[in-house]
């Protein structure tokens, strides 16, 4: 996103209310060629099942990686929404290929998806592949992952960042921040950046960092908050619906 200076505007004195509104809320999207407001956005994406794109970490070399190929050590966006969710695979990624869905997964860290191949639990606080010793090195067998689901200039819909479990804390401890300074984080931009880490096997990893970098461009008002309170809610079932593959983490 652009930075530019603005207004702050104390959003914790008005009623934000849920509103119907189109998924537009970016004033400045860019689109090639014509303007985009010349068609019918929700024509276009008529039958089509909606494919979040995908932002892959390359632990290795401490960067991110877009679904166009676009490698960065850092990108800012506005955080629309995250949530928890597990995936366990019988086969190992080296033994399946990749690509496959889990064998049992959890789409809200709760409990399992009706449709998973071979539910393990009926509870993923219960289930014995989600207990430390279940998995390799003493680790758990179950995926323990965060979706944050991130809106960037000149996008129209979320892209989608799979946070794995040694990142978690980080991710727990910037949204603890934000509620206690009561800032919801759809209402500012966010840094992320990565930087070298090492477990307690001496591994190296890549260690998430987020930043708040203050009011979003694109929030400028309290009728533009709304907005963006409203695009949130239009996308929510799509954010927390779609199901897990090896190739997202």
């Amino acid at each position: 996103m652009t930075s530019r200076k603005t207004e702050t505007t104390d959003f914790t004195a008005h009623g934000v209310a849920t509103e119907t509104t189109d998924v537009a809320v970016l004033k400045e999207a860019k689109v090639p060629i014509v303007g985009g407001e010349l068609f019918d956005m929700s024509d276009q994406m008529e039958g089509i099942e909606v494919r979040l794109p995908q932002i892959r970490i390359a632990h290795q070399a401490q960067i991110f990686i877009f679904p166009d190929g676009k490698k960065v050590e850092t990108f800012r966006g506005v955080i629309l929404d995250m949530n928890k969710a597990n995936a366990y695979w019988a086969e190992s990624f080296e033994e399946s290929g990749g690509g496959t869905p889990p064998t049992c997964s959890s789409l809200d860290g709760l409990a399992p998806e009706p449709g998973s191949e071979d539910i393990q639990s009926s509870s993923c606080l219960t289930c014995p592949q989600n207990k430390f010793g279940s998995g390799k090195k003493d680790g758990k067998a179950c995926k323990n992952m965060k979706r944050i689901h991130v809106l960037m200039d000149g996008s129209m819909m979320p892209f989608r960042l799979t946070i794995p479990p040694s990142n978690l804390k980080a991710v727990d401890l910037y949204v603890s921040l934000l509620t206690a300074q009561n800032i919801p984080y759809q209402l500012i931009e966010t840094e992320f950046s990565l930087r070298v880490a090492q477990n307690k096997e001496g591994i190296e990893y890549s260690e998430l960092h987020l930043r708040n970098c203050g009011q979003a461009p694109m929030i400028q008002s309290v009728e533009d908050a709304q907005k963006m309170k409203s695009l949130v809610a239009q996308w929510k079932g799509v954010m927390r619906g779609e199901m897990i593959t090896q190739n997202e983490i």
